[in-house]
């Protein structure tokens, strides 16, 4: 007698973890066929799904307002210095209130910028778990999959096919990275900490060319790490293992 897909399944070793796509898949589909979902799935699902939707909005709202409060402070510290300096052209009094406030600008900045950072990693998370509630929708309507435009896989296949970039290139997702609002942020808090260094090197009347090398290397030095630090962590996927992941055999 042959066997049956249940002491098919029964027969396959136990031991060690899946290390690919395939094994996991299967791993996933077995833990589901185990754990059938109950009449109330969909219900369920879909408070979980517009949990996790309020979720999503109010991080984002959150990371437009310390956006927008940080180039207030920002632009109202400018102005502050602009008028000072055309009352006292540019004097020491000047030099003085710019070394006071743009150093607490730029800590503003900072916290403003590692705050966009852990909203965006927030945010792939809560990309990944709405991925997830999709792939629950088509266990139960499987037919509904052909009009599912954002994805319902949790790896990076899907989270990308969530936010419209099928098939992207890499250059393409450079610039995408590069124009992202922590990256401008991180721009900002760059070009601050050029100004304070060269107002300093001026200050103890340093050469013009070491106060312009001196501010061409804070730019490049806080720009550097920030931008690091935000490709650090944005990487959701390098300790997860999908559950449900993309198949292999799809484009």
């Amino acid at each position: 007698m042959e066997p049956t897909d249940h002491d098919t399944m029964r027969a396959r070793p136990t031991s060690g973890a899946p290390n690919t796509a395939d094994s996991a898949a299967t791993l996933a589909a077995d833990v589901t066929s185990e754990h059938p979902l109950g009449p109330h799935a969909a219900q369920i699902l879909g408070t979980e799904h517009w949990s996790l939707l309020a979720a999503r909005s109010l991080i984002w709202n959150e990371a437009q307002s310390r956006a927008t409060v940080f180039l207030t402070v920002l632009s109202a510290s400018i102005i502050a210095l602009a008028l000072l300096a055309d009352a006292t052209g540019f004097g020491a009094q000047t030099t003085t209130l710019a070394l006071l406030l743009l150093p607490v600008v730029f800590l503003l900045g900072l916290a403003a910028y590692a705050r966009l950072v852990q909203i965006n990693t927030e945010e792939f998370q809560l990309v990944l778990a709405m991925n997830r509630l999709r792939h629950a929708y088509l266990t139960i309507e499987p037919g509904l999959e052909r009009y599912l435009t954002t994805g319902h896989n949790d790896d990076e296949r899907g989270v990308i096919a969530t936010y419209m970039l099928h098939g992207p290139s890499l250059p393409w997702l450079w610039v995408h990275f590069l124009v992202n609002t922590p990256t401008i942020v991180a721009t900002v808090d760059a070009a601050l900490a050029a100004a304070i260094v060269v107002l300093v090197l001026q200050v103890a009347e340093a050469p013009r060319a070491v106060a312009v090398a001196g501010g061409a290397a804070a730019f490049l030095t806080v720009w550097g790490v920030l931008f690091r630090l935000q490709l650090h962590t944005l990487r959701p996927f390098r300790d997860t293992t999908p559950r449900f992941p993309t198949p292999p055999d799809l484009p």
